[in-house]
Parts: C-alpha cells; sequence; structure tokens
C-alpha cells in the first residue's frame, strides 16, 4: 500500500509540473484572445480581422516554443542529475545530494505533449461546446445588436471568449459573413500548442544535450593540447646557464 502512495505521489507531482509549466504559454494566448475580442468588437473588416487572427496564432505559437524549447534544455540538465545521483547510489550505496535535483523535472519526450495538452484543453473544450451551438452563435453573430442568446450561452461564449478567442472568433465572423466552417474544424486548430510544446521541448533537450557535448570536446581538446605542448626549461636565469641557440 505504501508503494502505491508513493506512486501516486509522484504521479501528481509529474502532473503539477507539467500543469504549472503551461501556465506562461497559457497566458499568451490568453492575451491573443484578448486582442482578437478588442478587433472583434471593432467591426473591422474580414480581411484585417483574419490577418489580427494569423498574426495572434503565429505570435502566441511562438513564444510558446520558445519557452518549451527553454523547458525541455533545463529538463535534460536535471536528467543528467538525477542520473548521476543513481549511479552514485549503485556504486557507492549512498546518493548525491544535489540540493536543486526534482525528479518531477528530469526530461521526459512526453512531458512536452502533456504540457501542450494542459495548454490545448481550453481552446478544444470550446471548439466543441461553440460547435454543439453552432447555429444559435452564428444567428446571434450575424443578428448583431438585435441579436438575442440564452444567458447560459451568453456566459458560456464570454467565458471562451477570453480564454480561447485566438481560435473561436475568427470561425465565427467566417459564418457571420457567409462562410460556413464547422467550430469541431478548429479543433484542430486548438491543437497546435500540443504539436509545438511537444516538438520545440524535445528539440530544446536535444539542443541542450549537443552544447553539452561540444563544450567536452573542447574542453578535451585544450587538455590534449596543454599536455603535448613542449615544457619550458627554467634555468635559473643565472649568466652561462642558459645554452646559446645555434644560428
Amino acid at each position: 500500500m505504501s508503494g502505491f502512495k508513493t506512486k501516486w505521489k509522484v504521479f501528481w507531482r509529474i502532473v503539477r509540473e507539467c500543469f504549472l509549466r503551461s501556465l506562461t504559454p497559457g497566458l499568451m494566448y490568453f492575451v491573443a484572445s484578448v486582442v482578437m475580442l478588442t478587433v472583434y468588437s471593432r467591426g473591422m473588416s474580414l480581411g484585417a480581422q483574419m490577418a489580427w487572427a494569423v498574426v495572434c496564432a503565429v505570435v502566441a505559437l511562438a513564444y510558446n516554443g520558445l519557452l518549451m524549447w527553454v523547458c525541455g534544455g533545463n529538463h535534460y540538465e536535471m536528467l543528467v542529475s538525477g542520473n548521476m545521483k543513481r549511479r552514485s547510489a549503485m556504486q557507492t550505496g549512498g546518493e548525491l545530494n544535489i540540493a536543486s535535483y526534482k525528479f518531477e523535472k528530469e526530461y521526459r519526450p512526453w512531458k512536452g505533449f502533456a504540457i501542450g495538452g494542459f495548454v490545448a484543453v481550453l481552446g478544444i473544450v470550446g471548439c466543441i461546446a461553440f460547435g454543439c451551438n453552432q447555429e444559435a452563435l452564428v444567428e446571434f453573430a450575424r443578428a448583431g445588436e438585435n441579436g438575442e442568446l440564452s444567458r447560459g450561452l451568453a456566459v458560456l461564449s464570454l467565458i471562451f471568449y477570453f480564454l480561447a478567442g485566438w481560435v473561436l472568433l475568427p470561425i465565427l465572423e467566417l459564418n457571420a459573413t457567409g462562410t460556413a466552417v464547422s467550430f469541431f474544424v478548429g479543433c484542430a486548430i486548438a491543437a497546435l500548442p500540443i504539436l509545438v510544446s511537444g516538438g520545440l521541448y524535445i528539440a530544446g533537450a536535444y539542443g541542450r544535450r549537443n552544447k553539452a557535448i561540444r563544450q567536452q570536446e573542447i574542453a578535451a581538446k585544450a587538455a590534449e593540447e596543454a599536455a603535448n605542448k613542449p615544457k619550458k626549461i627554467n634555468y635559473g636565469g643565472l649568466p652561462g646557464t642558459k645554452p646559446r641557440k645555434k644560428r
């Protein structure tokens, strides 16, 4: 029973770590949603709204990828520390004391996709919720100020406008202007953070690994050159003790 509790505790520590790493990129998608809500409320042309949608999505995904690149590298270094502790325990019977080491922060290839899943879940849920109520939402968008929504649907739509508006609002505007696009299609767009997070997380880990290998190779080469360099003989600095050079 104690073994089960330990495994369960470790599992939730890993889940907590992935969730915390998803908050910062998730904040960027929230900012993108607020920008799109502002653009939508100002009644810009369809072309301008689509341009803003592309810019917001690209910036949010790029920021997400950058954070996951750094996160993957940091988790790789934690994996190296963990391997050192485990190797020390096997060889000497006692673990190294590394104060900064956290097991839940060790690199695992699936962690990037898990972090991306936390980021993308609100967008996917929003697309599903809007897809199930697409007709009512589209009619409300076309009617403008004269449109009416039920109180529950109005609150639901407002919440998801802020949480996943970077995906939902462009699709809503396309439908309002006569281009029929299902909100369920938006699930594929909302899932992009999963691919970006997972791919850049793995790339960041391999990038940090390659950097460490290059540094080790440079250090080894420098040590080899220092060992092969001829040593200077100290003759004491007295007159007549240093041999004359042959001409």
